[in-house]
């Protein structure tokens, strides 16, 4: 019964944002409710293992939900076609300038992120979410000392992009 109340609470608290994380990698609703599903019923089939205790749980359900993820792209091998949804931060301005520049700035983060390989674009959207460094390199497996190298040179190439754009 403690393990069910247990599953119950960490459903109800992490269960929107593996849905959005999905989402935002797959850019397909339906998908993202199937691979949630199933992240959440490997954690309870880990729970209930003798012996398997899960250190981070939020660490382990990106890392889950990110593998889904990358193995629903690989079996549909589309790479290619997938968009990512941004959420940006709202406009300040409602000039019709000021959101036509920032419509573009988002499609351009929206493209580079879409170019990015999937372990960079799981890092990219971990840090979106919030995650700490060390979640980050738990749910990836990349070392945390190159957790934000990673994120930082990710970053600094969408800032290039959009200034470079900017500018012509």
């Amino acid at each position: 019964m403690e393990n069910k109340a247990q599953f119950e609470k960490l459903y109800a608290q992490n269960y929107e944002a593996i849905v959005k994380f999905c989402f935002r990698f797959l850019n397909s609703r339906e998908s993202a409710l199937d691979i949630a599903q199933e992240t959440f019923i490997k954690y309870y089939e880990r729970m209930n293992q003798q012996g398997k205790e899960i250190e981070n749980t939020k660490a382990w359900l990106y890392k889950v939900a990110g593998n889904l993820c990358l193995n629903a792209i690989h079996n549909k091998n589309r790479h290619n076609e997938i968009e990512l949804g941004l959420h940006g931060n709202p406009v300040e301005t409602s000039t019709p300038e000021s959101l036509l520049i920032n419509d573009e700035n988002t499609a351009l983060v929206k493209n580079f992120i879409g170019q990015l390989k999937p372990q960079s674009r799981l890092l990219i959207l971990m840090y979106q979410d919030g995650l700490s460094y060390r979640e980050m390199s738990e749910a990836s497996g990349i070392p945390i000392n190159s957790v934000g190298k990673t994120l930082w040179r990710i970053i600094g190439k969408i800032s290039e992009t959009i200034k470079t754009k900017n500018h012509e």
